[in-house]
């Protein structure tokens, strides 16, 4: 068992239940930088994981009545098979840049929360959540999904804002919507990544020992917090973390 694998396991599984994420943006930086793995093997390596992650998550989330099926399916059937054309595109793309495109993703997304944080504590929410067409929630879906694929991550750290903003979501219901189709969308590219030699089992293996009690913890966290600080810590995170990578990868 590798134990840094173990620690990083444990943080990672709590921070992307929190969040609802899934798990491999936050893990792949982490394990670029601390255990030193080639970009190809960071990317794929955690993704088995943010299935084990999403699931355990999933279920606290499930019983507060917090998921939106209707969203989740139609995310569902326009991001699989845009996750499995973006997975064998990563065979034509440069690791390092890959690494950096993560980064700059983190970045606008943490951006995107402080702004939102800051604008709900000048004013209330413009309109409430309505109903998007089905047409509007596969094409979204698709093109998240090629973008996961490229990623190699199961399209939570895209979906949560994406709710949020286009289908005027809370962030607790569009976390808990992310992770039930983060679930699905991260199975083909885990067996993708899997048959492109990208997954070291060993390091995968050890961290989800860390994922299983951590992620539950994480969500029922989540649910306990206001959403407003859910928000902003949601943003603070991801724009430190992704600084701080960009800035790595660039003088490797």
């Amino acid at each position: 068992m590798n134990l840094e694998a173990l620690f990083i396991g444990c943080i990672t599984g709590f921070l992307s239940a929190f969040f609802g994420i899934g798990g491999s943006s936050i893990d792949t930086p982490v394990l670029r930088t601390f255990l030193n793995l080639s970009p190809l093997i960071a990317l794929g390596t955690p993704l088995p994981l943010t299935v084990l992650t999403a699931t355990i998550a999933s279920i606290a989330y499930k019983r507060e009545h917090l998921v939106n099926f209707r969203v989740a399916v139609y995310s569902i059937i326009g991001g699989v098979p845009g996750m499995v054309l973006g997975s064998y595109l990563t065979t034509y793309l440069s690791g390092k840049f890959l690494m950096l495109l993560t980064a700059v993703v983190l970045f606008l997304v943490g951006i995107d929360f402080i702004i939102k944080t800051f604008k709900e504590q000048t004013h209330t929410m413009t309109k409430p959540f309505s109903q998007p067409p089905v047409y509007y929630i596969v094409s979204l879906a698709i093109a998240i999904g090629i973008l996961s694929g490229v990623l190699a991550n199961g399209g939570g750290i895209f979906f949560v804002p994406a709710y949020i903003i286009l289908f005027r979501m809370k962030i607790k219901e569009a976390i808990a919507t992310s992770l039930l189709t983060v679930i699905v969308m991260a199975l083909p590219g885990s067996i993708i990544h899997h048959h492109l030699g990208h997954i070291d089992w060993t390091i995968t293996t050890s961290m989800g020992i860390g994922v299983i009690p951590m992620a539950y913890l994480g969500a029922r966290l989540d649910i306990r917090t206001k959403s407003r600080t859910v928000m902003a810590l949601y943003g603070i995170v991801m724009v430190i973390f992704s600084v701080y990578f960009f800035l790595q990868q660039i003088s490797t």
